[in-house]
């Protein structure tokens, strides 16, 4: 069952979840801080590269190994 909202959010999206559903997942905000970080990776590169500075000066202090 703990897997059921998980599948649910990634086919249809969090609006598609029941608020009393995400209410009762135990840290449901640290999982959307880090879905919704990891998409602005991969979309914003807010870290920075080799070639171009971090636009998010705390994002190297989040997340030290990438």
């Amino acid at each position: 069952m703990s897997d059921v909202p998980g599948l649910l959010g990634a086919a249809h999206g969090v609006d598609a979840l029941p608020v009393e559903l995400l209410s009762r997942l135990e840290l449901a905000w640290v999982l959307d801080v880090l879905a919704r970080d990891l998409l602005q990776e991969y979309v914003d590169s807010p870290g920075g590269s080799e070639h171009v500075p971090a636009r998010d000066p705390h994002w190297w202090n989040r997340y030290p190994g990438w």
